[in-house]
């Protein structure tokens, strides 16, 4: 009996350690193999673990320095060949909870792989929820991978969400009855600045993610990788207005791009499945001991 018989799911091992579970962040249908503990570092500030409990359900936890904190548990099932049904959820929380930084939000998703441990892709849509958005919004995610050679994959994904925010404290003039703006010192009405008030106004607002790499896993050591591309994050929409204590004005939106290199590092750092077991054919040709018999 070959030791692949004994272990179907390792077939090919050197080339399926794809250190696996995630395209980047986005979770595929192949999640890491069971009872196994994988390490991965993007950009030096997210810090995430992965633990598979079974080959249908895995979790995720980790750390983004300086500011946030995860746990994203997964289950996958296998509907038909080369075909997986996925549902999830991310939720995620600030380390400092002060007022200014507090955050929490939390994700439900589904999703559907087509392919193979190899080269797979991955369409999910998820249901968002957060303190800085008044509303719930839609999160579409695409993700996907391709092998390129035995030790080289290209992969990506991309998110997309549409729906509305809140800005952060816009300071207003605080005014009379008479839609006037009220002065600190009326006693001095050309040197005396307004009084402010401080809002928070819905603005609607786009946000993309992007990010794609190639893979590079060690040939000398199948257990860990490292991957480099290029990062994309942009959020856009709505403008308003921003009125100062002097009586300046100046228009904003809600603009923010940021394009970075992207280099993830993955090593896995705990095996506990069972140890393949090599059956040879030790079984000696049997003598007959008994005496013959005598006429």
């Amino acid at each position: 009996m070959k030791p692949d018989t004994l272990h179907p799911s390792r077939k090919d091992t050197s080339e399926t350690k794809l250190i696996g579970g995630r395209y980047v962040f986005m979770q595929s249908g192949y999640p890491v193999e069971k009872r196994t503990l994988q390490y991965q570092n993007l950009n030096g500030l997210m810090n995430d673990f992965q633990y598979g409990f079974s080959n249908d359900i895995s979790v995720a936890a980790g750390v983004v320095l300086p500011s946030f904190a995860y746990i994203a548990p997964q289950y996958s099932t296998e509907v038909a060949k080369d075909q997986r049904l996925i549902i999830g959820d991310v939720y995620g929380t600030s380390l400092l909870h002060r007022d200014e930084y507090e955050f929490d939000a939390n994700m439900l998703y589904a999703g559907y792989t087509y392919g193979g441990i190899h080269n797979h892709f991955t369409v999910a849509l998820g249901y968002l929820t957060s303190n800085k958005t008044p509303s719930g919004n839609i999160v579409f995610q695409l993700g996907g991978q391709k092998k390129l050679s035995r030790s080289i994959y290209l992969l990506g994904e991309l998110w997309y969400s549409n729906g509305y925010q809140y800005t952060p404290s816009t300071s207003k003039w605080r005014r009379d009855a008479n839609g006037q703006p009220l002065l600190e010192d009326p006693s001095k009405p050309l040197s005396s600045p307004y009084v402010l008030d401080f809002k928070r106004y819905e603005l609607n607002r786009n946000t993309l993610y992007a990010n794609i790499q190639f893979r590079l896993i060690s040939e000398k050591n199948s257990n860990k990788s490292w991957s480099f591309g290029l990062l994309y994050y942009a959020n856009w929409g709505g403008n308003y207005i921003e009125e100062g204590k002097y009586g300046e004005t100046r228009k904003l939106s809600n603009l923010f791009v940021l394009p970075l290199p992207s280099i993830s590092f993955i090593q896995r750092i705990g095996d506990f499945r069972p140890q393949e077991i090599n059956l040879k054919n030790t079984s000696l040709p049997l003598r007959s001991e008994r005496k013959p018999t005598k006429l």
